[in-house]
């Protein structure tokens, strides 16, 4: 079944020196690659749990 996404909010706050460490981090380096895991898998968490709520109604 596909699934039609009609409006999408990201919500982000930055964080200074967060993002001073993050300046280290390099295309190819595992953590990038763990951030970007991790962010995918949220958002999917998310998208599910919002069309598990709009079946319920």
């Amino acid at each position: 079944m596909a699934i039609e996404i009609k409006e999408l909010r990201i919500k982000v706050t930055v964080n200074e020196e967060a993002n001073h460490q993050m300046s280290d981090l390099n295309s190819n380096s595992p953590k990038l690659k763990e951030l970007k895991a991790s962010l995918i898998q949220e958002c999917t968490k998310k998208v599910l749990e919002h069309i598990k709520e709009r079946a319920e109604r």
